[in-house]
């Protein structure tokens, strides 16, 4: 007697795993369960837009995909396309330590970019996660149902505590260490995982954590932009290297034009043109001026002359210019002893 061959798992994947627990959803409830959710690539839709749609209120459509989603739990409990798919969202949500945006959990578990609607959905379908919604303190997340929410207030606000002391933008390895003298226990993968789903505190595009309203974790305008790129960089840099730095570490989502980086930095305090084009931090020593300003408050604060070598040295550590430049205003505007030794004149460029 010939043997029957095994059934063939079912195929898996997240929509296969909706469609599963839905068979037995109308075809209009389903219609509007694919509008809200946006199966399918479209754009999710309100119960409002939805109702319009089919001449009902907002509060009926809210209905009818209320019930329609009991109807898809009950199926959900018995389902094993559904297991397979909770169980995915559960090791994704511990091995975060408990908690994880939505967005990225979404990012993480979809292999398609159409297949994030149906995990959303399968998340409501769910009683074996804590849907998050988005508020002030923390980003719309997933957790585990017995996460301690007040554990995790302690330490966003104590993040919060440790930057603002800082006072100033702190990367993995140092925040963790400031940590750990209030928490010796703690996981620095545990840390993250908390930090990440805070609205307060945020990871800048230098992987560096800071308070999120920060100019250098969030900067709004060009000078902003500016500012942040010359001082990861920690060097003086050109104008049209800041702009384009800008567009590489997607700061901006239209095009930077070098020539308004060059308008805004050039009227800014905050900057000091240092060479052709080149802007230096002022908070770093260099002050604005011309080369023979800077040569005039060298020898204003010396005592005494100084050789040519030693003010091409003072020069160029505030400036990026050629030598020549310097000699040249030297030996046009100062005064020289017989040892090529310089001191101010009576009256500097007069």
């Amino acid at each position: 007697m010939k043997k029957k061959a095994p059934k063939k798992s079912a195929k898996f994947t997240f929509e296969e795993a909706v469609k599963s627990i839905t068979q037995n959803v109308n075809e209009r409830a389903m219609a509007m369960i694919a509008d809200r959710f946006g199966f399918y690539k479209k754009t999710p839709k309100t119960l409002g837009e939805i109702g319009d749609n089919y001449g009902i209120t907002r509060e009926r459509v809210r209905q009818i995909i209320k019930e329609a989603t009991n109807k898809a739990k009950q199926q959900a409990q018995k389902d094993e396309l559904f297991k397979k798919a909770e169980e995915k969202i559960k090791f994704t949500i511990r091995d975060k330590h408990g908690i994880i945006s939505k967005r990225e959990l979404l990012e993480i578990l979809a292999s398609r970019e159409e297949e994030k609607s149906f995990i959303d959905f399968i998340l409501n379908c769910s009683d074996s996660f804590s849907l998050v919604e988005s508020g002030e303190e923390i980003e719309e997340a997933v957790a585990q149902q017995q996460f301690d929410f007040g554990f995790w207030k302690k330490i966003k606000e104590l993040g919060k505590e440790i930057l603002h002391l800082q006072s100033e933008t702190l990367n993995d390895d140092n925040l963790f260490a400031e940590f750990l003298k209030h928490h010796p226990d703690l996981k620095k993968e545990a840390l993250f995982s908390y930090l990440s789903v805070s609205k307060e505190i945020k990871k800048g595009v230098f992987e560096k954590w800071g308070i999120a309203r920060w100019e250098e974790i969030s900067p709004k305008g060009v000078k902003e932009k500016a500012y942040l790129i010359i001082k990861e960089k920690n060097k003086p840099l050109h104008f049209r290297d800041v702009a384009k730095l800008i567009d590489e570490f997607r700061l901006s989502r239209k095009k930077t034009h070098p020539q308004t980086v060059h308008n805004e930095l050039i009227k800014d305090e905050k900057f000091v043109l240092v060479g052709r084009g080149t802007y230096a931090l002022k908070e770093w020593g260099y002050q604005k001026g011309t080369v023979k300003d800077v040569i005039a408050d060298i020898l204003q604060k010396s005592a005494k002359p100084l050789h040519q070598d030693e003010i091409i040295k003072k020069v160029l550590s505030v400036r990026d210019v050629k030598k020549t430049t310097i000699v040249i205003n030297l030996n046009n505007f100062f005064e020289k002893t017989d040892k090529q030794k310089y001191y101010l004149k009576d009256k500097v460029g007069a």
